[in-house]
């Protein structure tokens, strides 16, 4: 199982014109992408204000909402508004919830080894207690923490400590280059191989593709699917809950980083997370069966074991 540490939210989001408003948040494309391949729970809180249909299109998922608690607080929103571009630019938003999060939320019936953790982004200093707390409860679960270029530049010194302590970090290109002080995200790269050798470090790009560091080595994971581009809304936090779910089954993270990948252009190509809704895989390779069916370049792919 995947369990995403974080809060859902309320999402109004405009793009060509068009506004819609529906689920958001980290937690949720997390959870809804890495319920592709297995089971998956949220635990974080909402509050009176969100909107019943909400639950019942996560439990139609088969998201686990036991621990997704109600309290008297407003919930965490966003207004969020794409240019012809795809660059978002957020107007207007409530994040104060977030304040409620704490290590303690977790249940004990999720601190076992089986159960793979993902923390969403939230302050670096939250980030550290929840994976201390899990470490003491269930050292061999795997935990892959996100981020967010406003925390590296609040928090800048608190990252080496959280980078070392989790078993995976996935950050985008600006946030490396924050974390490394360039501005080229090769250098960045090479940097963090050689700074935490015991941390997988994913790099994410975009529709090109993304990076894994591990074990002092720089590969290049590329996307096996490319679609056209609707809406990338989540499209960061569908990869790495793509990528924690495969690596739980595989162990290999530049196939895993693939997965994500692929999962991220999928859920791109149309609206919020609605191309994922319908999807669902016993096995990794049954990912790839599906996307060879879908693309219009079958002859010039490769098998996902080869990569």
């Amino acid at each position: 199982m995947i369990v995403t540490i974080g809060n859902p939210s309320i999402d109004t989001v405009t793009l060509k014109g068009d506004t819609r408003v529906h689920p958001g948040g980290a937690a949720v494309y997390s959870a809804i992408s890495a319920s592709t391949l297995m089971p998956t729970a949220i635990v974080g809180k909402v509050g009176q204000d969100y909107p019943q249909d909400y639950f019942s299109l996560f439990i139609k998922r088969g998201i686990d909402l036991s621990d997704l608690k109600t309290i008297k607080q407003k919930s965490k929103n966003f207004e969020i508004k794409i240019d012809n571009n795809f660059e978002a630019e957020y107007p207007n938003y409530d994040v104060d919830i977030d304040k409620k999060l704490t290590a303690r939320m977790i249940p004990k019936k999720f601190l076992r080894a089986d159960i793979s953790f993902l923390i969403t982004q939230m302050s670096p200093k939250k980030q550290i207690n929840i994976v201390k707390y899990i470490r003491s409860k269930t050292p061999r679960s795997l935990i892959l923490v996100n981020t967010h270029y406003p925390f590296i530049n609040a928090h800048k010194s608190i990252f080496p400590k959280l980078i070392e302590q989790a078993d995976i970090f996935v950050a985008n290109e600006i946030e490396v280059q924050k974390l490394t002080d360039t501005t080229r995200t090769d250098i960045a790269t090479s940097i963090l191989s050689k700074k935490y050798p015991k941390t997988i470090i994913i790099v994410t790009l975009g529709g090109l593709g993304s990076i894994v560091i591990k074990s002092r080595m720089v590969q290049f994971a590329p996307t096996i699917y490319n679609a056209m581009i609707k809406d990338p809304t989540g499209a960061g936090d569908t990869f790495s809950g793509g990528f924690l779910a495969s690596y739980h089954k595989i162990r290999d993270p530049v196939r895993s980083a693939i997965v994500g990948n692929t999962l991220a252009s999928i859920k791109s190509s149309g609206r919020g997370y609605d191309k994922l809704l319908t999807l669902k895989f016993k096995k990794v390779d049954d990912l790839w069966n599906y996307v060879m069916k879908r693309s219009h370049n079958i002859g010039s792919q490769k098998i996902l074991s080869e990569f």
